[in-house]
């Protein structure tokens, strides 16, 4: 399963908001598509955040 993270950094830390998986049955051009909507709605509610494909600072062990 793919996974995309929404993440955020301030003062050098990245911290993850949100984690998606891709579903069963969607394509990748949905799951994209989704993503994107995504982080337009993040950046509407005044977060700065960019997708990327590895957990922030605050997720990792």
């Amino acid at each position: 399963m793919s996974k995309t993270f929404l993440n955020t950094k301030l003062r050098g830390i990245t911290k993850t908001v949100a984690e998606f998986s891709k579903q069963a049955g969607q394509s990748n051009r949905e799951f994209r598509e989704f993503i994107k909507e995504q982080v337009v709605e993040h950046r509407k509610e005044g977060m700065d955040v960019f997708k990327s494909p590895r957990p922030g600072d605050d997720q990792k062990k």
